[in-house]
């Protein structure tokens, strides 16, 4: 064998390496693509559905508390209309109040 086709031979096995090399490298990262868009998809699947809670919770939130407004204007509207001599007393108790401390902040 001559030298000239040793190095042919030598070449030719380095292309191949090189070859298999760079399938394998196109292979994981092709891998590494598909593991990585799944955990995004994951992701934003998670999102959504904390975004869909938070979304529920918060308009639980929003009716229990225009719920309990109008309960109390409820009370209130019948406390007024039992006692309508102390509900001027302390509206006019409170207008003091707010003076006073508005007065104090000039």
């Amino acid at each position: 064998m001559s030298i000239t086709s040793q190095v042919t031979n030598k070449v030719q096995e380095a292309q191949e390496a090189v070859t298999k090399a760079s399938a394998n490298a196109a292979a994981k990262a092709a891998s590494m693509a598909e593991d990585v868009s799944a955990k995004v998809d994951e992701t934003v699947e998670m999102a959504d559905a904390a975004l869909t809670t938070v979304g529920e919770q918060s308009r639980q939130v929003a009716e229990k508390a225009r719920s309990a407004g109008e309960g109390l204007k409820t009370t209130v509207e019948g406390a007024v209309r039992e006692q309508p001599l102390t509900a001027l007393l302390l509206a006019v108790a409170g207008g003091f109040l707010v003076g006073a401390m508005w007065k104090g902040r000039s």
